[in-house]
């Protein structure tokens, strides 16, 4: 591992939109000054789409197969973000070579295999982070905090509804995703796995769950889904989630009622923005730079002590905040703690959608308690 004065060495497996996702991320955060880290390696079968990012990154060790990369002497920590049948054995073999690990969303195609993937690593003692990036949007760190420092009294329904150009072509240029044996479902898991896991993160554990699903584009994966899900709260939430034709990146829109207020998320392409309202109050809108704050918060930094460039790269670098997730990781690691979210959190969302999917085929609801 690194050592006061060596950087962390990073070996990153799938050069993919993903990949250089990741990859613009740890550069903007190294050149801040913000962590002391070098992306060392890079692996992907697809040798033009390696090439190009390894010039594009400036990362001089290559590989064609993931087992020289995790097991290079030059590599502490090693990225995942291939296709999803891809990640238990890339996972695996990393923890077995005593690699901290950074898996993408979603970890696996079912619960049980995301389970079998943290046994691996615990026996391992290694680390393990996974990318569920909506937990360091900066207006939903602000959401969390609005609920636990005012009296909205108790969640009485929340629903998010999350639609996306179907992933294959458009923007994402990932054609693997319309492939059950390789991507495991649909939109459900491959997209809204994130919006499973916000609800967990806010309201709690999750009792029971009533699916359905839909198949419109005729491929093998859904392409529709409305859940019902009960927490042990108490509380009903609602999740709509599409993958569609039209011509228009990811959009969410989050909408959670309580007792004495309200809160809505917009995280659109167009106008990103919270709006909430407490009883006998009038409403308030909240804007990305003004929920800035909190995500500084929640990652310890101190803005005051921050150059508008690390602020940048924390906050701004990219459509969404990997540079943010990317920076809590990294520390963990190099404070030997455990990262958050982890895979533990990633089995619980897990657990969620494969009772939804188990819901949707036998057309009732299914207890997860």
């Amino acid at each position: 591992m690194s050592g006061p004065d060596r950087p962390l060495r990073i070996g990153l497996i799938g050069t993919g939109n993903i990949g250089r996702t990741h990859l613009t991320a740890l550069a903007s955060l190294a050149h801040a000054g913000l962590v002391n880290v070098r992306v060392t390696a890079l692996c992907d079968i697809d040798k033009e789409a390696l090439e190009s990012a390894a010039q594009l990154f400036d990362v001089r060790r290559t590989y064609t197969d993931y087992q020289d990369l995790v097991s290079s002497d030059d590599v502490d920590v090693v990225y995942v973000c291939t296709p999803t049948n891809r990640h238990s054995d890339m996972v695996k073999a990393a923890a077995r070579a005593g690699k901290a690990v950074f898996c993408e969303k979603p970890l696996a195609h079912s619960c049980p295999q995301a389970r079998d993937m943290l046994a691996v690593t615990q026996d391992r003692g290694v680390h393990a982070g996974v990318g569920l990036v909506l937990r360091y949007d900066q207006l939903l760190v602000y959401a969390r905090d609005l609920i636990q420092n005012n009296d909205f009294g108790e969640p009485l329904l929340v629903h998010i509804r999350d639609d996306q150009r179907f992933p294959i072509d458009y923007l994402y240029y990932s054609k693997w995703r319309g492939e059950k044996a390789i991507a495991g479902g649909g939109t459900l898991l491959e997209h809204s796995i994130h919006d499973v896991d916000l609800l967990l993160w806010f309201f709690g554990n999750i009792e029971n769950v009533y699916a359905r699903v839909g198949f419109r584009s005729e491929r093998e994966v859904e392409d529709i889904a409305s859940v019902s899900l009960r927490h042990t709260s108490g509380l009903l939430s609602t999740l709509d989630s599409v993958w569609h034709w039209v011509e228009r990146p990811n959009e969410r829109l989050l909408e959670m009622f309580f007792e004495r207020g309200y809160i809505a998320i917009h995280l659109e392409s167009g106008d990103r923005f919270l709006e909430y309202q407490l009883q006998g109050s009038t409403p308030v809108r909240v804007g990305v730079r003004q929920a800035d704050d909190a995500l500084m918060r929640q990652l310890n930094l101190d803005r005051s002590s921050l150059s508008q460039e690390a602020m940048d790269a924390i906050t701004r670098v990219g459509p969404e905040r990997y540079a943010a997730l990317n920076y809590a990781f990294l520390r963990s690691i190099s404070r030997n703690e455990g990262p958050s979210p982890s895979f533990a959190d990633a089995i619980a969302a897990h657990r969620v959608v494969d009772a939804a999917y188990e819901s949707a085929n036998l057309n009732r609801p299914v207890d997860l308690l």
